[in-house]
């Protein structure tokens, strides 16, 4: 199943998108993000700095499906998925 997961759409998803590409897999057979994070607290981090037009930075990184996920984010957010379980501080 290939997406195209635009700018705009939500970290939640583009972040499972991102794992199931490194797993080579699809993304219905992960397991549920929130096992590993609230998307939906996610998704409205970074949603509230777009629509208010506030200047946010920030760093978010846990562990999912076996990887570390870190988004950072500024104007947008970027999204880094490393094999293995890392620290998360």
């Amino acid at each position: 199943m290939e997406r195209n997961l635009g700018e705009k759409s939500n970290v939640s998803l583009r972040i499972v998108d991102r794992v199931a590409k490194r797993d080579h897999t699809d993304p219905l057979e992960l397991p549920p993000l929130y096992d590993a994070v609230d998307p939906d607290a996610l998704d409205d981090l970074f949603a509230s700095g777009r629509q208010n037009g506030t200047a946010q930075s920030g760093r978010i990184k846990f562990q999912y499906n076996g990887y570390t996920v870190v988004v950072e984010f500024g104007n947008r957010p970027e999204i880094t998925v490393k094999e293995g379980p890392e620290r998360v501080e």
